[in-house]
C-alpha cells in the first residue's frame, strides 16, 4: 500500500483526486492545506507527496528545497496551475520528480504517480533537455525567467495575486524591506518602469514557453 500526502488548499480538488488515486485499492491518500507541512511530513512519513505551488499558507517552490533537505528519499509530484515555462525546470532543480499542470485531465495524475514510484522523472516535454543544457553552459537561457531566483519568482507571483508587501513578508517569513528590495531588483533586471509592466512581460513569456 503506497501512502500519499496531497497538499492543496482547494477541497474539491482534494476530494476528486483522493477518490481517483484510491480507486484501485493499492494507495491511501491523506490531505493537507500546506500549513505546518514539515511537522506533518515527519508525523505521517508518506512515500509520495503531491504538492501544489500556490498555497494560502506557503509558497510551494519555496518549500521544495526544505522538504528535500529533511526527506531526501521522498518522491514529489508538483500539481499546479502555475505555468510550466517558469516552474517545471525550477521544480526539477529543487528536487521534484514530476510536474503536471492542473489544466490537464485529472486522470493523467494517476499514471504519473505510478511512473514516479517506479523511479521515473515525469516532466513536460523539453524540461529534461533544458536541464542537460544547463550543465553544459552557465548562461543556459536568455529568457527573462532565467534572470530571477526562485524566491524572486515567489514574490512576483504573490504580487500578481494582489498581495501587499506585508502579506508576502508574512507568508515567506521575511521583512517588508526585503520584499521591497526584491521588487526593485526584479524591475532593474528586466528594465521595466513599473510592476504592472513587469508582470505582463514575465507571464506573457511564460505562456509562450508553455505553448
Amino acid at each position: 500500500m503506497v501512502s500519499i500526502l496531497l497538499v492543496d488548499d482547494h477541497p474539491a480538488i482534494c476530494f476528486a483526486l483522493k477518490v481517483l488515486l484510491e480507486k484501485h485499492g493499492d494507495r491511501v491518500v491523506s490531505t493537507s492545506t500546506g500549513e505546518n507541512l514539515l511537522p506533518q511530513l515527519h508525523q505521517q512519513r508518506p512515500e509520495l507527496l503531491i504538492l501544489d505551488l500556490e498555497l494560502k499558507h506557503a509558497d510551494g517552490l519555496d518549500l521544495l528545497p526544505r522538504i528535500k533537505t529533511h526527506f531526501p528519499e521522498l518522491k514529489i509530484l508538483v500539481f499546479t496551475s502555475q505555468p510550466a515555462g517558469i516552474y517545471a525546470l525550477r521544480t526539477l532543480h529543487a528536487g521534484a520528480h514530476g510536474f503536471i499542470n492542473k489544466n490537464m485531465p485529472l486522470e493523467n495524475v494517476d499514471p504519473l504517480c505510478r511512473l514516479i514510484m517506479a523511479g521515473y522523472h515525469c516532466f513536460p516535454e523539453g524540461t529534461l533537455a533544458k536541464a542537460a543544457m544547463a550543465h553544459e553552459k552557465s548562461d543556459a537561457s536568455d529568457a527573462l525567467s532565467a534572470r530571477f531566483s526562485d524566491r524572486e519568482i515567489a514574490v512576483l507571483n504573490y504580487l500578481k495575486q494582489g498581495k501587499s508587501n506585508k502579506e508576502i513578508a508574512d507568508l515567506l517569513k521575511l521583512s517588508n524591506k526585503t520584499i521591497s528590495t526584491y521588487k526593485s531588483r526584479m524591475l532593474q533586471k528586466c528594465g521595466c518602469d513599473d510592476l504592472d509592466q513587469l508582470i505582463s512581460l514575465f507571464f506573457k513569456e511564460a505562456d509562450n514557453e508553455s505553448t
